[in-house]
């Protein structure tokens, strides 16, 4: 075994957090790759793992060696993939970032339809609502819904995200329907910190167009939340349409201010390279512009 295979080892080691499920993964037998592991300590002067019957800890000098080798890795596999036979079928791993909400309710489908189609690739996804940095976290794309400010980043869009302002039943009856979006200051109003500037909510109408400042008793960070909140009659949400989709559907929200749009995202596939861009994310990205045509 090579240097970078060792590396390639320790790697799944440390994020399977398992010498069997990595020898597995990897083709070799867990006690090769202990013995590996052991060479590859022994050739830095380090101990990287802390090893019990039960389980595998990475050491301080462990987990630096990681954040410094896993981007390396990545783009050292890109340009790998870069000579491959474009004809073939895709291999290998494929690194995703997701927001939560989203990642579990609309992107898992389309994961599992890719993986269906390609069953040599293997998907790791994290779900996460912060702002990962795909260079230095190992991930070959992150899949994003909001308006992009990075311009080192290459981003494809992939479809408009529509947003729903939405209200149950009951508490349109008890407060009164809206007829304009500055008679949202008089509301309650659900404010999601996933959101830029959560508690300014923008609307056009034609060449018209409206901020409107708005505030409520209650803040939370999620789309599935704000609109269930919604339906419980906490006040109104402005969420992503895939959100509130199923709540309008059973009836439990209905649509307030129809006559205004609400300032929408864009759902994006963004990589920190195209230089060296593997056969499997250009495959996955492709996949996510068919599977989302139109809007979502």
């Amino acid at each position: 075994m090579d240097r970078i295979d060792s590396l390639r080892l320790f790697v799944s080691v440390a994020e399977l957090g398992s010498f069997t499920r990595a020898a597995d993964k990897e083709g070799m037998t867990p006690g090769a790759a202990s013995k590996q592991i052991t060479a590859l300590e022994t050739r830095l002067q380090a101990r990287l793992l802390e090893r019990t019957t039960r389980s595998v800890r990475l050491t301080d000098a462990g987990q630096a060696l990681l954040e410094r080798i896993r981007p390396w890795l990545s783009e050292f596999e890109l340009i790998e993939d870069g000579f491959a036979d474009e004809g073939a079928a895709p291999v290998g791993t494929l690194r995703i970032s997701a927001p939560v909400d989203f990642g579990a309710r609309i992107l898992m489908p389309v994961v599992a339809d890719f993986m269906r189609k390609w069953p040599d690739v293997d998907v790791r996804i994290a779900m996460a609502d912060r702002m990962v940095d795909l260079v230095d976290e190992g991930f070959d794309l992150a899949v994003r819904i909001g308006h992009l400010t990075d311009s080192s980043l290459i981003a494809k869009k992939i479809a408009p995200a529509c947003m729903s302002v939405v209200a149950s039943p009951d508490y349109l009856a008890a407060t009164g329907n809206l007829k304009h979006p500055s008679d949202l200051v008089s509301h309650d109003c659900i404010i999601d910190r996933n959101k830029p500037a959560p508690q300014l909510w923008k609307f056009s109408q034609g060449d018209a167009a409206e901020e409107v400042k708005v505030s409520g008793r209650l803040t939370l960070n999620g789309a599935t939340a704000a609109i269930e909140a919604a339906a419980q009659g906490l006040g109104i949400a402005c969420s992503p349409s895939w959100a509130a989709r199923d709540a309008l559907a059973a009836g439990r929200v209905v649509p307030v201010l129809t006559d205004w749009e609400p300032d929408h995202r864009d759902l994006w596939a963004v990589f920190p390279s195209s230089r060296y861009l593997s056969q499997r994310v250009r495959l996955f990205v492709d996949h996510l512009a068919d599977s989302f045509k139109g809007q979502l």
